[in-house]
């Protein structure tokens, strides 16, 4: 069912507490933005002057706007330079996790603008396939694996809170009560769980929910509410193929990183299974180079048939 039903499921809070749901809990009254990225006058300027004439000469994907056979720009409202200050704390923090290089990052009448590498390659997908071997195979996905346990090893700034590689907020707009808005960050892994759920608790389920529903968001709320958590691990949050970049057998990028931040040590896998339920052979690849997580799966699923993308 989707999230825009499940008030009527659960039973009535009061004017008071559905007003203070209405605001996301987070643990700073202050959210933390990221600074500017070399950005002087020069470069702002070049960047600006670039969108307005070469860029016609380039097809525009989505919000990223090629400038140049080497440079692309994302520019849009929901863009934050947040994700600036994360490809930049990779390139510092992990150097085998092949990010775009940043050139400039700035913020110019409410809106951020992202000048970066535009890196050369294709989707995954297409490179996989395209490759005739199966140990070719193999080893595109050994590497994909050593991408990804290089940004797990990364050390958390805290042992439990969920937030961006700055210490602010997040985002990922398939949650739908955010809104398209950023939010967090979060002081544990609980208190994480507890906002994706809106706070319900056991008590408030409906009598009107099916039985066998129920059990699972009973079940969902146990696990959710468990007193210890791993520490959270650097995630990506939207590892579709297209965000992979492959060329000659060898990863040359990943792109997007939005959604990424410190989060719960399942929401990669998870995130990437439900997001790709029309791409079942994507999913089968997923223990190749992620660490399955069964159990959170089966949480997650519940979360996302109740409080998950509109």
């Amino acid at each position: 069912m989707p999230f825009l039903g499940v008030d009527k499921l659960f039973k009535r809070r009061t004017e008071k507490s559905k007003a203070q749901e209405a605001q996301p809990k987070t643990d700073k009254q202050d959210d933390i933005r990221a600074s500017p990225i070399r950005a002087s006058w020069p470069r702002r300027f070049k960047i600006l002057l670039m969108l307005k004439t070469t860029a016609r000469f380039y097809t525009r994907l989505d919000c990223c706007v090629p400038i140049s056979k080497d440079l692309i720009v994302k520019i849009n409202r929901n863009v934050d330079s947040t994700e600036a200050a994360t490809m930049e704390f990779l390139a510092a923090n992990a150097p085998g996790v092949p990010v775009p290089r940043v050139y400039c990052a700035f913020v110019r009448r409410g809106r951020a603008y992202i000048a970066m590498e535009r890196i050369q390659g294709a989707s995954i997908l297409a490179e996989y396939i395209k490759l005739e071997s199966e140990d070719d195979r193999a080893r595109l996905l050994a590497h994909l694996k050593s991408i990804m346990q290089e940004l797990r090893s990364l050390l958390p700034p805290s042992p439990n809170r969920v937030e961006s590689c700055i210490g602010g907020s997040l985002y990922d707009w398939r949650i739908a009560h955010s809104k398209s808005a950023r939010f967090g960050p979060f002081g544990s892994v609980r208190r994480f769980h507890q906002w994706l759920r809106q706070d319900i608790r056991e008590e408030e389920l409906g009598d009107n929910l099916d039985s066998r529903e129920k059990e699972k968001i009973v079940k969902m709320i146990a696990r959710q509410d468990a007193e210890v958590w791993p520490a959270p691990v650097f995630t990506h949050g939207d590892l579709n193929p297209s965000n992979i970049l492959a060329k000659d057998g060898q990863i040359t990028g990943i792109i997007d990183w939005e959604f990424s931040g410190w989060y719960p040590s399942y929401w990669e896998y998870t995130s990437t299974y439900i997001r790709n339920y029309m791409r079942a052979w994507w999913q089968s690849l997923l223990p190749q180079f992620l660490d399955p997580y069964p159990e959170d799966l089966t949480m997650e699923a519940t979360r996302d048939i109740w409080w998950g993308e509109i």
